[in-house]
């Protein structure tokens, strides 16, 4: 029971990484299954950002706060609702069941918006941060990619009934988790198989990076050995003594003015900055002890563009239950250090 009662504690917070933080598995920012398939981009469960009809992805909640801190980042521009309220809305009920066909057909119309819609658009305007300003730090950068991911995902599934929120993208995963244990393994694999190339659809075009794709049909998918391996090296680096230090004194003094919720909520979302940045920084890309960074010493070359690399690599197997608990160990460790509490997170109240 003990060993049970970790995994999914694991679980939890690498549904929390997926989402917010920069771990290998990012994908969207609602609470899902860790071994769902159905994920594109795949992340830990978030703080409640997106509130009711009115969509707030982690990104723009930092926006909003970046007057309270200088830590916390401001973007140029604030997504809209990612859809508006529909005539009726009222009369309108919740799917209680979701087919694999439709789960399939969500995926298609992702797709469709990300490379021929608003998506693109606002993936090529985070592509142009880059090219016009070498030095745009590249965890907002992700967070804008992420931010536009969800509002895409919001919108499609709000066209099948769901709520346009955290909790419908929450159902909306849950009933097609449900609905995929009786399909059969060549329909699961057509839906991990989208997924996954959505994600890789969505890095290449936020990081101006079109060979990603190629790339994966000519040299191969990552073997899940090797995937394994990789997370593994990555869990132990989160863990390092000086890297759980780090974030603990980062995180140490809280710049909430008072006790409201909102104050809360800034204070979180600064610290969950401060624990992207230092996975970004300190696990992947810092050169220790006089060797290559970690993204060098895995093969994915230098820099930003190995940190891309490897994220669409290890997509294949951003489901796998060994990945997951590696990860999720370390990250509650990370989260500890930073004084965030899982529980209430949850929760919804931290």
């Amino acid at each position: 029971p003990r060993t049970m009662a970790l995994y999914q504690s694991s679980k939890s917070a690498t549904s929390l990484i997926r989402r917010c933080f920069s771990s290998t598995l990012t994908q969207r920012c609602a609470q899902t299954p860790a071994s769902s398939s159905v994920s594109s981009i795949r992340f830990p469960t978030t703080p409640t950002f997106i509130k009711n009809n009115n969509y707030t992805s982690c990104a723009q909640h930092s926006s909003s706060s970046s007057s309270h801190s200088t830590i916390i980042r401001s973007f140029s521009a604030m997504p809209p609702p990612p859809t508006a309220t529909p005539p009726n809305a009222n009369a309108m009920y919740t799917p209680t069941s979701l087919s694999p066909e439709a789960g399939l057909g969500a995926q298609d119309a992702m797709k469709l918006f990300i490379e021929h819609g608003l998506g693109k658009q606002k993936l090529q305007l985070i592509a142009a941060e880059k090219a016009n300003d070498n030095n745009s730090p590249l965890v907002s950068r992700w967070q804008k990619m992420i931010a536009t991911y969800l509002e895409t995902q919001c919108h499609v599934i709000s066209l099948l009934g769901y709520q346009p929120n955290e909790q419908g993208i929450a159902l909306y995963t849950q009933q097609l988790t449900e609905s995929l244990r009786l399909a059969s393994p060549d329909v699961q694999d057509q839906l991990r198989v989208a997924g996954r190339d959505t994600y890789r659809m969505v890095l290449s075009a936020a990081f101006n990076l079109p060979s990603l794709i190629e790339e994966s049909k000519t040299k191969g998918e990552l073997s899940v050995v090797d995937a394994r391996n990789m997370m593994h090296k990555v869990s132990l680096r989160m863990q390092d003594p000086e890297v759980l230090e780090k974030v603990a004194k980062l995180c140490s003094v809280s710049v909430a003015m008072n006790d409201s919720p909102e104050a809360k909520q800034i204070d979180l979302a600064r610290k969950h900055t401060v624990v992207q940045n230092v996975m970004v920084e300190d696990v992947y890309l810092t050169d220790k002890e006089g060797s290559v960074s970690l993204v060098q010493e895995l093969g994915f070359g230098e820099g930003e563009e190995g940190y891309i690399r490897m994220q669409s690599a290890l997509a294949e197997h951003q489901g796998d239950p060994l990945i997951t608990q590696y990860v999720g160990a370390a990250m509650m460790k990370l989260l500890t250090s930073a004084g965030i509490d899982m529980e209430a997170l949850q929760k919804g109240e931290a």
